[in-house]
């Protein structure tokens, strides 16, 4: 039978609700028995504990319901999400199938069957640390909802820190917004600027800005909608340079000495010492020692994070374990010799158990992953 991404996921469609007809059954049983990895693909589905989580790995496109997404993740669904399932269902089986053929290939694809796991890890919840300038740390979680101070100018929960804007107070010390491994938060600063800040990463932030600037500085990973003031440009410090903005949207990688900056809309000026570059959106800079560089961006690369997305593109597996260590708060270790140079591309919702994660992975490398505590195992397959 020629294999047909849209036919096949129509046959598992129908297979999944006990439809096939008896040419169908007998077109379905070919392909199951063509390979082990369409057999293991059906298991994937048979073995599901629910549909909806399932579901969850197919990509959203809109970035603030992928946010919102992640927030309300675990609440119980509406019974009407039964209506249409069939629809997603075709949607579900032909992303596995395209993913399995096209998307996570490397140069030498090498069909495997999926790692078995010891345990499994849950991914990033939204939740961060608060500690405010005079040293005392305040957890925000689900189970805090409050004001924190006597002026009320933090106003927190789970979800969200919302900075009020007093007027008749100028508090130039800083406070920290620190987000652990496996979390995201996001805070709203007192002049209206929003920010999405990713695992692993630390906003240092005044209650209240001066009258001439705005000024921030973070260690790891945020995305920023500035809100426009003219007379008030907003600057964002890290240790390899600061950018400029009167009122635009950014993300910003600042992990470790380097940075890089893309802009999606507005415009922005990176700085490193007398050196200056301007972003147009679309364009990143990245600065490291005394070098600063400019080009187009990969926009879906840049913002997956703060779209609810791993978006691996020729990305070493490296790299990939730096995001899984930071979204599923995991030591990783390679064993063996595994080849830390070669290319990985494909994506995959980030709301997700690791397992699910891995098993992507799985399917066209030569890889073995094994998790035993807060510790990932990569490893080549024997």
């Amino acid at each position: 039978m020629e294999e047909n991404s849209g036919h096949i996921s129509q046959l598992l469609q129908k297979f999944l609700f006990g439809q096939l007809t008896d040419v169908e059954k007998l077109q379905f049983e070919e392909w199951l028995q063509a390979n082990d990895q369409n057999r293991q693909l059906l298991e994937s589905f048979r073995k599901a504990k629910n549909i909806e989580q399932d579901l969850a790995i197919v990509k959203q496109l809109d970035a603030n319901r992928a946010w919102e997404k992640l927030n309300n993740k675990g609440k119980k669904p509406n019974h009407k999400w039964f209506i249409g399932i069939a629809a997603s269902l075709l949607l579900l089986a032909s992303f596995f199938y395209l993913w399995q053929n096209y998307h996570l290939r490397t140069d030498d694809t090498i069909h495997t069957s999926a790692s078995y796991l010891v345990q499994d890890v849950e991914p990033a919840r939204s939740g961060a640390i608060l500690q405010l300038s005079n040293g005392e740390k305040i957890a925000l979680n689900d189970k805090t909802s409050k004001t924190y101070d006597s002026n009320k100018t933090f106003v927190g929960n789970g979800r969200e820190l919302v900075i009020k804007n007093n007027k008749s107070q100028r508090e130039s010390r800083l406070n920290s917004l620190i987000v652990p491994r496996a979390s995201f938060y996001k805070i709203t600063l007192s002049d209206g600027t929003r920010v999405w800040v990713n695992a692993q990463s630390n906003l240092k932030f005044p209650a209240q800005f001066s009258e001439n600037e705005r000024r921030v500085s973070l260690e790891g990973e945020a995305y920023f909608e500035v809100a426009h003031d003219a007379k008030k440009p907003f600057f964002v410090e890290s240790k390899a340079g600061e950018i400029k903005v009167l009122g635009t949207h950014f993300n910003v990688f600042a992990y470790h000495d380097d940075i890089r900056a893309t802009l999606v809309e507005g415009k922005v000026e990176v700085r490193q010492h007398e050196n200056k570059l301007e972003l147009n959106p679309g364009e990143f800079a990245s600065l490291s020692k005394n070098n600063m560089i400019k080009g187009s961006a990969d926009i879906q690369q840049d913002l997956a994070w703060h779209n609810n997305e791993f978006y691996f593109k020729k990305e070493t597996i490296v790299n990939i374990a730096h995001q899984l260590s930071r979204w599923y708060d995991l030591d990783v270790k390679f064993r063996g010799n595994v080849q830390l140079n070669k290319e990985y591309s494909g994506s995959i919702q980030r709301d997700v158990k690791l397992s699910q994660v891995l098993e992507m992975l799985s399917y066209v490398s030569n890889l073995r992953f094994e998790i035993h505590g807060k510790e990932l195992i990569i490893e080549n397959k024997s």
